[in-house]
């Protein structure tokens, strides 16, 4: 190879990759505001960050990929509790999660309460392309089922063991079903306040009919 064809090749490759790389980045920006859902970053939005940053919460929590790994990774978690649930949580951890990894009482105000489940639920909503993935816990209670799929995706394992995996902050269902029919757990899914007024457990009535059938389905079989 001369070095005339050689400094041509650099030189055209450069020029390539640069145009690449400009091209990329002007597509990024492009998408950005509508993967990030720019036109919801309200007022409430900015406020829950600044409360965010001012209790240092990415010491234990992660979120988009920043902070720490103690406790567990936010960026999704409106998709698996609803905004009742979180403003319940923040107020009084200890009561609405009794386990054994404490998040402490941090005594917020009403409002910061609700600014920060803004942000959250903004956040939520960040197409991230699926990150952070699923735990890998969840893989453990394998059938196959819609139901199944169903239990994975909302993070039941968090709180109930089934067949010696997941949490204990609620009850154990790896028999449920010999003790509580599908009707009963529907109810439960949807309004778990109905059967016990002091439940902790969060309300999946956002959940579609059909998931919610599939779920209960899944767990009225579980003896």
């Amino acid at each position: 190879m001369t070095l005339s064809r050689a400094k041509a090749i650099f030189i055209w490759g450069t020029v390539i990759s640069a145009a690449i790389f400009l091209y990329l980045s002007y597509d990024s920006l492009v998408q950005m505001p509508k993967r990030t859902q720019e036109e919801k970053l309200d007022s409430h939005v900015v406020a829950g960050k600044w409360v965010w940053q001012k209790y240092n919460c990415n010491d234990c929590h992660t979120i988009l990929g920043i902070g720490g790994y103690y406790a567990p990774d936010v960026t999704k978690v409106m998709s698996t509790r609803d905004g009742e649930w979180v403003t319940r949580f923040l107020k009084d951890p200890e009561k609405v999660w009794p386990n054994a990894r404490k998040m402490p009482n941090l005594h917020l105000q009403d409002q910061e309460v609700a600014d920060v489940v803004a942000f959250l639920t903004w956040v939520n909503g960040i197409n991230t392309n699926n990150w952070p993935p699923k735990p890998l816990v969840a893989t453990a209670v394998t059938s196959g089922s819609p139901g199944e799929t169903v239990y994975k995706a909302q993070g039941c394992s968090a709180c109930h063991l089934l067949n010696g995996v997941g949490g204990k902050v609620g009850p154990d269902l790896s028999r449920v079903g010999g003790k509580r029919d599908k009707a009963w757990i529907e109810a439960q899914l949807k309004n778990p306040k109905s059967h016990n007024p002091n439940s902790i457990m969060p309300s999946f009535s956002r959940l579609s009919q059909k998931d919610i059938d599939d779920l209960a389905d899944y767990l009225a079989g579980l003896r």
